[in-house]
């Protein structure tokens, strides 16, 4: 139960970051501040890039063999982003 909501927060902080404007706009300004041609200004318009920076500390949070956790964590926003385009 554990991994699963921390997958599911790993989705959700990924994605505020890549695709929402949030509270009073500080997601948008964090996108608008890294320039577009950079591999910054790409990354975090990336949900996939983004998800593999946030998953580490939380997969460190967790605790357990962290190793094998942080790419799992990122991999479930990946299935839920190509399950989403899909439909």
């Amino acid at each position: 139960m554990t991994f699963v909501l921390a997958a599911l927060t790993v989705y959700r902080i990924s994605r505020m970051i890549t695709d929402e404007e949030g509270p009073f706009a500080v997601f948008s300004r964090v996108r608008g501040l890294a320039q577009p041609d950079t591999w910054i200004g790409r990354g975090l318009e990336c949900i996939m890039c983004v998800s593999v920076w946030v998953a580490l500390p939380i997969a460190l949070y967790i605790g357990g063999d962290w190793l094998l956790t942080w790419p799992a964590l990122s991999a479930v926003t990946t299935v839920i982003r190509k399950w989403e385009h899909k439909r």
